[in-house]
């Protein structure tokens, strides 16, 4: 006789995916994504990343004041409620000096809780976190400032398994709760020409939050800076900032255009080389790419020009033809590679010999 195996209690059930059809899906009705700073800071889980000392603290402290007082950052407004700033490199009365500083001073920032401890990831931050939240329940916004300051757990080799897992954990706050958790984060020092790309550590940590917001400055000892912020569920920003000292807050300036930065510093480029050229050439000049960079080197020894795309750099830098010097590309690739002529009423008449 065949066994009944639907009765047979060490049967374990197939194992399947959780499906939702097309129709159904849409049918659904979803609550619309909340904010902490109204388009820029949803709710979720995002990283705020700088290099030392470039001023990330006083963002993140202005951000808090300004949730927790219903404020706004520039032009964006803020939802207003409880806020939980974990400032894990300072102490109270450092955090009392920067309040005075920003000028908190002058408004109610009752709802802004301030800690200078905590456990770690593997060790009871979760826990810590559940009860504060159930005495605050209306709590908005939660940093961490500093991310290294909570990773309690041993890196093993794989550096993307690591933190990929710390950011699952910490995302288990932001799936039970309605809030924002902004984690405050180093970038490395190699330049990148995508901010996203600068963040220490691996791209486990971008690819595991909502956003990142990453803060950089051209320029170590200046007061301005640009703001990238990529977000997983809004539209992207650029914001050019500057740091005021008297009041220790970042000010909006503008709106970035990458593409404009750009073009400006490769006009920037352009108009060097030309000035390197102009102040060489004499009447006409012949030889190949490498004596011209090497001729030009002399002028300047830190320009950045280099045999194999010397001639294209100079053919596309329309500064030589508004100047009056033709660039022209000899005979084959011997040593008269390239032709460069200073233009009078005379010389615009001839051509040059084939």
């Amino acid at each position: 006789m065949n066994e009944n195996t639907s009765n047979n209690p060490n049967q374990t059930a197939p194992k399947v995916f959780e499906i939702i059809d097309g129709n159904t899906l849409m049918a659904q009705e979803y609550e619309p994504l909340q904010f902490a700073v109204d388009k820029i800071l949803p709710h979720g889980l995002f990283i705020l990343a700088g290099s030392g000392k470039i001023g990330k603290s006083w963002l993140s402290l202005d951000l808090c004041v300004n949730v927790a007082t219903g404020g706004k950052l520039w032009e964006f407004s803020s939802e207003q409620g409880d806020v939980l700033y974990l400032a894990l490199e300072d102490n109270y009365p450092r955090l009392q000096d920067r309040l005075n500083k920003i000028k908190a001073a002058a408004v109610d920032i009752s709802r802004l809780k301030l800690t200078t401890a905590s456990f770690g990831i593997s060790s009871g931050l979760l826990e810590q976190t559940y009860n504060h939240l159930a005495a605050y329940p209306d709590t908005k916004l939660i940093v961490i400032d500093t991310l290294e300051r909570i990773r309690d757990t041993e890196f093993d080799k794989n550096i993307y398994a690591c933190d990929y897992r710390d950011m699952t954990t910490l995302r288990e706050i932001t799936n039970k709760h309605k809030l924002t958790l902004l984690l405050i984060h180093h970038t490395r020092k190699l330049h990148d020409d995508d901010p996203l790309n600068t963040l220490s550590g691996s791209m486990g940590l971008v690819g595991s939050v909502d956003g990142v917001f990453v803060l950089e400055k051209d320029n170590r000892t200046g007061h301005d800076a640009k703001l990238t912020i990529a977000n997983r569920d809004t539209e992207g920003f650029c914001f050019k900032l500057r740091f005021d000292p008297d009041n220790c807050k970042w000010l909006f300036i503008e709106n970035f255009d990458a593409q404009a930065e750009k073009k400006e510093a490769q006009a920037e480029k352009d108009e060097w080389l030309f000035l390197l050229v102009d102040e060489f050439l004499k009447d006409e000049w012949s030889g190949t790419a490498t004596a011209l960079c090497d001729a030009l080197k002399a002028i300047d020894p830190n320009a950045e020009i280099y045999p194999n795309t010397i001639t294209t750099k100079l053919e596309g830098n329309g500064l030589f033809e508004k100047n009056n010097i033709r660039v022209k590309r000899g005979r084959g690739g011997g040593d008269r590679a390239l032709v460069l002529t200073r233009l009078n009423d005379e010389t615009e008449q001839t051509a040059l010999p084939e």
